[in-house]
């Protein structure tokens, strides 16, 4: 991988170790994705120790003049991208700025050395290494563990099946190397039940002061395709 990816602005929890450099392959597939996958989300509205903690974790060139309204969480079993199948578990930020609204990650993992590499070269997404158990289903707990954290959610779900489309409205804008934003529209679609999901962050205060434990209305998907173009610098 090239070496300015190596160092992306993130959540400390995001940092590659130099063992991890190191097993990285030089390349991976370059955009578009198209992937399909099975996730459980959640949000929450950051209160002011929350936002304190993002603007400690977010570089100023992405939320200058922007306000946190939201938090996101996800964590993500994908079962056909250009690199195989792979986990994840994301922490976002949703900003407005004026009439503007754009998503942003400075945290996220994966257990693919490809998806760490094809994220950060494709999106300036600052994917680090991290273990899973469990997957996407109701009742059942899905959990992700890091050097020095653990991210663990179980949903439970309503019956009802519905419809989810999520057009190109909603940029994520990430901080890429020499200083440069990187924008990019996915979109999504699926099919998705509300669920009640039970949260529980073991971190840092990096970490669990914005992504903290609780329980969080948000979605189990049992269907999610997901396509993103190349990223807008």
């Amino acid at each position: 991988m090239n070496s300015d990816f190596a160092d992306l602005p993130g959540a400390p929890e995001t940092m590659l170790r130099r063992e991890d450099l190191a097993a990285l392959p030089a390349t991976a597939p370059p955009a578009p994705w198209r992937v399909t996958a099975t996730a459980l989300l959640w949000t929450d509205r950051p209160d002011a120790r929350a936002r304190a903690a993002i603007n400690a974790v977010v570089s100023t060139e992405v939320s200058a003049g922007a306000t946190p309204i939201a938090t996101v969480g996800a964590l993500i079993r994908y079962l056909r991208t250009p690199v195989g199948r792979y986990r994840e578990v994301i922490g976002a930020v949703v900003y407005r700025r004026g009439a503007t609204v754009f998503t942003h990650i400075p945290f996220i993992a994966v257990d693919s050395l490809a998806s760490v590499v094809g994220g950060r070269t494709n999106w300036a997404l600052p994917k680090t290494l991290a273990s899973f158990d469990g997957q996407p289903a109701h009742g059942i707990s899905m959990a992700a563990t890091g050097v020095d954290w653990r991210v663990e959610a179980t949903p439970t779900a309503h019956r009802l099946m519905v419809p989810m489309l999520i057009p190109k409205l909603l940029a994520l804008v990430q901080f890429g190397p020499h200083r440069t934003l990187w924008s990019v529209r996915p979109t999504c679609y699926g099919v998705t039940r509300l669920a009640r999901i039970d949260v529980r962050v073991t971190a840092a205060p990096t970490l669990r002061d914005w992504f903290p434990s609780g329980t969080r209305r948000g979605t189990l998907t049992p269907q999610l395709t997901m396509v993103l173009g190349a990223a807008i610098s």
